[in-house]
């Protein structure tokens, strides 16, 4: 029972880092671009990316009878999960333009170069996105638990 109530705590603690390091990025990306700003946003990215690891190695922790899941044949044929998982994927697909644009930007600010408005808003619609994804996920998971 333990198990259960930790994991499932560190399921739910990951998601709202992950949301929390999402909501993050897109206010810096809404600042003026400033050599700190790149420099904290590709940390915060980093939180990102490891709270999307957690999210899902928690979540697959959880599935087991063991461990308070429902055992692998419930998830296997639930249509929720698989939107989740999907949604999961592809939130995590479009995460690697931003990952990529922000290493590209510190290594432009190194050499003095900035990146321009245009370039911040196209990643900020990015990361709209991964949001959406990511409020989507939160309501097929109680979904998926009552097995609608």
């Amino acid at each position: 029972m333990t198990a259960a109530i930790v994991l499932a705590w560190l399921h739910y603690l990951a998601f709202m880092f992950m949301a929390g390091a999402a909501v993050s990025q897109l206010f810096l990306l809404k600042l003026v671009p400033a050599v700190e700003t790149l420099k904290t946003l590709t940390r915060v990215d980093r939180i990102y990316g490891a709270a999307a690891a957690a999210v899902l190695l928690t979540g697959f922790a959880r599935m087991p009878l063991a461990h308070g899941g429902k055992g692998m044949g419930y998830y296997l044929h639930s249509g929720a999960f698989h939107g989740a998982l999907g949604l999961f994927i592809l939130a995590a697909l479009i995460s690697i333009v931003p990952t990529l644009r922000f290493i590209r930007w510190n290594r432009l600010a190194a050499a003095g170069t900035l990146p321009d408005s245009t370039d911040c808003r196209g990643t900020r619609k990015l990361v709209h996105v991964q949001l959406g994804a990511m409020a989507i996920i939160a309501l097929l998971m109680p979904m998926m638990a009552r097995g609608l």
